[in-house]
């Protein structure tokens, strides 16, 4: 059986994000977010090749695989039986930096 698990830097920018639309929009619209994120990431339980690969992005060596939402992008990489997610992209945020976090991790 599958099953996903987080760095805890991934962990922190879920919380980050979560906490960005809370106060800006509101509970109710918070709690959709939250909800699309988590759907979204729990479909790889059941698909984890669903996200693309990228060759430009890696972590430690790995190429990442790249899942994309309305909201955020996921970065993860499938070792055997676990779904490492790395990173989570605001959409709005500026890719530029994306490799620079990576290499920090």
């Amino acid at each position: 059986m599958r099953e996903i698990q987080w760095l805890k830097e991934a962990e922190n920018e879920l919380a980050s994000i979560i906490g960005y639309v809370l106060d800006i929009h509101g509970q109710n619209v918070t709690l959709q977010v939250y909800d699309n994120i988590i759907s979204q990431i729990d479909l790889l339980l059941d698909f984890p090749e669903l996200g693309t690969t990228e060759t430009t992005h890696k972590y430690n060596g790995k190429i990442l695989r790249v899942l994309h939402s309305k909201h955020v992008r996921v970065f993860y990489y499938i070792k055997g039986t676990k779904i490492i997610i790395v990173l989570l992209w605001n959409n709005r945020m500026d890719d530029k930096t994306i490799n620079k976090i990576l290499s920090e991790r």
